[in-house]
């Protein structure tokens, strides 16, 4: 009797541990998701670092010369491009927090950033900075907004530059390079025609502009297989009917192609 009642006890404690609600998948979800948001904010820092590298530098020296009239600009203005530098410095330098989704001083240097940075868009909407050199800001500006996206704050406005200030990628192709016969492109007209965006791999062009500036895993993704395609700043996805025009180069660079256009498909006579 003894012996039954220990059996019937211990099937009772196996039944009810067997019929125990069963840990919720939902944590680990949540670590996965906090993970990935982690290494997310990590890589676009470690590309802002990149793109600022020179920037600074470059702003001031632009702001010493023709077309540029340093003049118009306020004095915080002209000081934006060297204090944005200093920040995003200080922005990468916390960024290895293990708390970085939630940590408040890296929200606070975030908000300081973009502070610096907005004394710096208009400085480049107003005036004819060299074409590379608004490359590189608008860049830089992608890269904060998609930063700001993930923080819930504000955003910078996206302002139109007057127009290009000296052949932009290195002049490939010249300002006055000649189109192809065709319907020309008319989706997001820039100064001297043509449509603006960045030269990506198809499946980074779906990630968000974080992935549209990071050449190393454009290539990597290319040599895998994946098709080169044209993303606009909107996130429209035009395929390339002749990949063969395109430089490894010009990958994760924003560009202006010249040439056709046929529905959501684009024929490249040349990049700006």
């Amino acid at each position: 009797m003894h012996l039954r009642r220990s059996l019937i006890a211990c099937a009772a404690v196996c039944c009810a541990a067997w019929l125990a609600p069963q840990p919720s998948a939902a944590p680990q979800e949540a670590y996965d998701r906090d993970a990935y948001t982690r290494d997310y904010v990590k890589f676009l820092v470690l590309q802002l670092d990149q793109w600022t590298t020179e920037f600074p530098r470059q702003f001031n020296s632009a702001l010493m010369q023709p077309p540029v009239d340093a003049s118009k600009l306020s004095e915080e203005n002209k000081a934006g491009a060297s204090e944005l530098g200093e920040a995003i410095k200080r922005l990468a330098a916390l960024s290895n927090a293990k708390d970085l989704t939630t940590n408040a001083e890296f929200r606070s240097q975030l908000d300081k950033t973009l502070a610096a940075a907005k004394q710096v868009n208009p400085a480049m909407a107003s005036q004819r900075f060299p074409a590379r050199l608004q490359n590189d800001w608008d860049q830089i500006r992608s890269t904060l907004n998609n930063l700001a996206r993930v923080y819930k704050v504000e955003m910078l406005a996206v302002l139109e530059a007057p127009g290009g200030g000296g052949g932009g990628r290195g002049g490939r192709g010249g300002r006055g390079a000649p189109a192809a016969a065709g319907p020309q492109i008319a989706a997001a007209p820039v100064a001297g025609g043509g449509l603006a965006g960045y030269i990506v791999d198809q499946s980074c062009a779906k990630k968000g502009k974080g992935m549209w500036t990071n050449p190393e895993c454009i290539a990597r993704c290319v040599r895998d297989g994946d098709k080169v395609v044209l993303v606009t700043e909107e996130g429209k996805i035009y395929q390339i009917t002749n990949p063969d025009k395109i430089e490894p180069d010009s990958y994760g660079q924003r560009v202006t192609v010249v040439g056709k256009a046929d529905g959501d498909s684009v024929t490249v006579d040349s990049l700006k």
